[in-house]
């Protein structure tokens, strides 16, 4: 664990990416707003001066995602299931949401409202299992996870609905 923070903290301090790199507009997250807590040992934030860049869309996240990561963490992600991925909602993906602006107002969190997923939990969970179809070359098919997301959304409004009915009668 300490070589993978150890890890972190030397990409972190290096500072972001090159301007040839870098896209023309950057989303960086101020220092003072970053999460400094992680309930598990993938990512830490180090330093109170550290910058934390927001990515524009899923492609761009897969790109971050192997650059904050330690080769180990990766291959960890990779050798396990899909659906072992959830291990990663609370702690990391918490991280995810927070420090990338899934919340709302992020460029990252407004491509997923273009997509249409509007709730940070359902655009957390589709950057880690869409990681690992990357990372095991499997087709993404984000359309189908945007569906899945905005039929069960639908049904919890259909049982709001009902619930809303039955007080009135």
């Amino acid at each position: 664990m300490r070589a993978l923070i150890d890890r972190i903290a030397a990409l972190l301090s290096r500072g972001r990416r090159s301007s040839t790199t870098e896209p023309a507009t950057t989303e960086i997250v101020p220092a003072g707003q970053v999460q400094r807590e992680f309930p598990i040992p993938i990512v830490e934030v180090c330093a109170p001066t550290d910058e934390i860049y927001i990515p524009t869309d899923l492609e761009d996240c897969f790109a971050e995602l192997h650059r904050m990561l330690s080769p180990e963490e990766v291959e960890k992600m990779q050798s396990g299931t899909e659906r072992d991925m959830i291990r990663y909602h609370h702690g990391f993906g918490t991280w995810l949401r927070n420090n990338w602006g899934l919340w709302g107002g992020s460029r990252l969190a407004k491509w997923f409202n273009a997509q249409g997923v509007n709730h940070a939990d359902d655009m957390s969970t589709i950057i880690l299992m869409s990681f690992w179809r990357h990372l095991n070359d499997q087709p993404i098919e984000l359309d189908g996870q945007v569906a899945f997301y905005q039929k069960w959304w639908k049904s919890i409004k259909g049982r709001k609905e009902e619930f809303e009915d039955e007080d009135t009668a």
